[in-house]
């Protein structure tokens, strides 16, 4: 699935009715810090090979150096609609904190811009509503950073479904299982927090580094709405954070595929992020991350490639390429997002279930990473598992 959102207008003819030279991308990125610094370094090498122009950088923090992207001579600013002035840039990479999505993607695409805006794109549906409105009454173009979208994986995979490999799809499961230390939960201020300020932060495992495999899930089983509300079962094995480290929840889309998302943070063994698409036909399994496939009839999973999102935005400004990750698609996320947002506090789990290793605390739940595996290929809730901590 693709948007279908027109292309820019092509430059006008140039003298004597010659061809056009191309100008230059003119990108600005808000939010250099961070995850904007993955931005920086996928910037770098095209603005040396003289594919954009990097035209300025925003941050209300000093912008730290690198040496993959130095700052050199590139303009920084700590005040992004100084930046959207004084740059007029075709496309804005937004790398901010989720609560300021809204209004910094607003402003830049009434200002002219394109935007590549980093996920969760939004919190809620409601602005989910007004940020598509300013996108349609803007008739700019909103790419959001679901970067496993552009995995060759997901397209051979759709591709299989499609041609009906797998016969009719009943169910998908997604099973993560990381580890992060209690140092993660002091990044900064707001980390691991319900909310701040008033506003509901994504902090939590689902909402932020199993993002994608919900993203994942819900484009697999076919990019449907969802056919009611979700069932959500939320823990948290540090008394300190109010967010979810470990989670499943659970749905049906309207097409009547089953989705079942089971991650932690808490892991002893790692799953990178195992996709299970179950058909009538038979099973193929895809590693999100890794962009690796085994589909029906195989015996070893295939290695593939990935489109870089901001590539396949500028070839759609260019080109009329269909957006692989834009705004539309994200709608169906962000209402379950919204539910996991709007859920109290997760239950603290017993400490009897817990281990602590390595100097800098990680924390273990006992067989979470077994569960999580088994909700996503049975297609159950943790409580359904027999699980003493669940």
């Amino acid at each position: 699935m693709t948007d279908k959102t027109p292309p820019a207008s092509p430059p006008p003819p140039g003298p004597d009715g010659a061809p056009p030279r191309p100008s230059l991308p003119r990108i600005a990125l808000v939010g250099a810090n961070g995850y904007g610094l993955h931005h920086r370094r996928n910037l770098e090498p095209r603005r040396r090979r003289g594919e954009i122009a990097f035209v300025g950088m925003c941050d209300t923090a000093e912008v730290h150096e690198d040496e993959q992207a130095p700052v050199g001579d590139i303009p920084v600013f700590d005040d992004y609609r100084k930046l959207l002035d004084e740059t007029d840039p075709d496309v804005v990479i937004i790398a901010t904190p989720p609560p300021t999505h809204l209004p910094i993607a607003s402003d830049a695409m009434r200002r002219g811009s394109d935007v590549y805006l980093e996920k969760p794109p939004v919190a809620n549906l409601e602005e989910y509503r007004r940020l598509y409105e300013v996108m349609t009454e803007t008739g700019r173009n909103v790419q959001v950073g679901f970067q496993a979208l552009g995995s060759h994986a997901f397209n051979a995979l759709r591709d299989a479904i499609e041609a009906g490999r797998l016969g009719r799809v009943e169910a998908v499961g997604v099973a993560g299982s990381w580890r992060r230390p209690d140092s993660y939960y002091r990044r900064s201020p707001w980390a691991g927090k319900r909310e701040a300020n008033g506003v509901l932060i994504a902090d939590g495992a689902l909402a932020n580094p199993f993002a994608h495999a919900s993203q994942e899930a819900i484009a697999l089983a076919g990019d449907w709405p969802l056919a009611g509300p979700i069932e959500l079962e939320r823990l948290r094995t540090r008394e300190r954070i109010e967010v979810d480290d470990t989670a499943v929840w659970r749905g049906t889309n309207l097409n009547g595929v089953r989705i079942t998302v089971a991650v932690t943070v808490c892991g002893d063994r790692k799953l990178e992020g195992d996709v299970y698409v179950r058909g009538t036909e038979g099973e193929a399994w895809f590693e999100y991350p890794t962009d690796r496939l085994l589909l029906p009839g195989e015996t070893e999973p295939k290695q593939y490639g990935r489109t870089d999102l901001l590539d396949n935005l500028l070839a759609h400004r260019q080109r009329g390429v269909g957006l692989i990750s834009g705004l539309r698609r994200a709608k169906t996320f962000t209402g379950v997002l919204e539910t996991v947002l709007n859920d109290p506090i997760p239950r603290l789990v017993d400490a009897a279930s817990l281990e602590r290793v390595e100097d800098d605390t990680v924390t273990v739940l006992k067989g979470a990473d077994q569960a999580v595996e088994d909700a996503a290929r049975q297609g159950r809730l943790f409580s359904e598992l027999g699980l003493s901590w669940a």
